[in-house]
């Protein structure tokens, strides 16, 4: 049982040293290993961090001079007895001993033990501080605690395909940005610690895949169709038999390879923008599990084939724009790596030249156009 402590000296005793964080950070459990006991606790945790948000806030009006703690005291003694109430039936094991000791060092405060006193302002600024930081660090203990359990209820009710913005769905659970990247970092690094999702720590994103191996194999094999369904369109193009069709049997070659060179540049600029990120994250390498490939095909196979059609309109509106004669293995990696600017500069001459048709058509037909 945990029992918050009414003595300043007692807290002060357990506070760590200057310059030591009291959160040590312990590996999350997989799913299945969780107990009722467990999911009891969590749900006790997240009351305790309700409890300690609104104290949070509450404390901040008083900060901002627009209630004063005076007016306060009772709800903040109605607080301290939820909190110990709530505390009283969670273990006190690691890792929640530290949410404990957080709460016996907020408690331990004068504003807390006496919120009906009166202090002078710059005493109470400094308390009000002390005590903004210590319940930003509980907040943060008990994120790391319940937020993975949180993150399987929100992947079980989510389709393979569909992805779950963290940063949006935990806002309200851990406020600060850096300590839900600290989370979700936390949470990428044991990624058994989540069911049937995918961590891309660097977007905020997680991603759901099917649990059937069978449906898995199913999407990759799609992968495989999609891909020789593609080589099969561009032979296909230079083989149709229209009078005036730019491209010949003779440009066979040229767009077979012209193709694959814009997939090596697509496939280079992801490989650089990985080792851009790991250089943004201190030099440490990025995770390459080769493993979970059927995993992340599964999950992102519809982008995977978005960025195929995307692909598609950069390569044929470099072949078009610029003629097949033009058209080098040099410029076709070239869009692929820059796949987005490419596609974006052709998708706007189209829509320039589309407009220009269509002005030109009401013209002709002698149609005025809208006011």
């Amino acid at each position: 049982m945990a029992m918050t402590s009414s003595d300043p000296m007692d807290a002060r005793a357990k506070a760590p040293p200057p310059g030591r964080s009291v959160a040590r950070t312990v590996p999350p459990s997989h799913p299945s290993d969780q107990t009722d006991k467990d999911k009891e606790r969590n749900k006790r945790l997240r009351e305790l961090r309700d409890e300690v948000q609104d104290l949070q806030a509450v404390l901040e009006t008083v900060r901002k001079g627009e209630s004063s703690l005076q007016d306060l005291a009772g709800y903040i003694q109605r607080t301290k007895a939820d909190v110990a109430a709530l505390l009283a039936d969670i273990p006190g094991a690691d890792p929640v001993r530290h949410v404990c000791n957080l709460w016996e060092q907020i408690s331990a405060s004068p504003l807390i033990q006496n919120p009906e006193d009166t202090f002078d302002t710059q005493t109470q600024l400094h308390h009000l501080n002390m005590l903004d930081g210590l319940c930003k660090k509980l907040i943060f203990q008990v994120g790391i605690i319940t937020i993975p359990e949180r993150v399987n209820a929100w992947l079980r009710v989510a389709r393979p395909g569909y992805y779950i913005p963290f940063h949006a769905v935990f806002e309200d659970e851990l406020p600060d940005f850096d300590d839900r990247v600290k989370v979700l970092n936390y949470i990428a690094w044991a990624p058994r610690a989540i069911e049937s999702g995918l961590v891309n720590a660097e977007t905020g994103l997680i991603y759901r895949y099917s649990l059937d191996p069978e449906r898995r194999w199913a999407t990759f094999l799609g992968l495989i169709v999609a891909f020789v369904a593609v080589f099969a369109l561009i032979a296909g193009v230079a083989h149709v038999p229209i009078q005036g069709w730019p491209l010949q049997q003779s440009h066979l070659a040229t767009l077979l390879v012209g193709w694959a060179a814009v997939l090596a540049g697509v496939v280079v600029h992801i490989g650089v923008g990985a080792a851009k990120r790991a250089q943004a994250q201190g030099g440490r390498p990025p995770t390459i599990a080769v493993e979970d490939l059927f995993l992340w095909v599964n999950a992102r196979f519809g982008h995977i084939l978005f960025k195929m059609l995307l692909a598609l309109v950069g390569f044929f509106g470099l072949v078009f724009a610029a003629g097949p004669d033009k058209v080098t293995p040099l410029n076709t990696f070239l869009v692929g790596y820059s796949l987005d600017s490419v596609v974006e500069i052709f998708s706007a001459s189209l829509e320039q030249r589309a407009t220009a048709y269509v002005a030109a058509l009401r013209q002709h037909l002698g149609i005025e156009a809208d006011a």
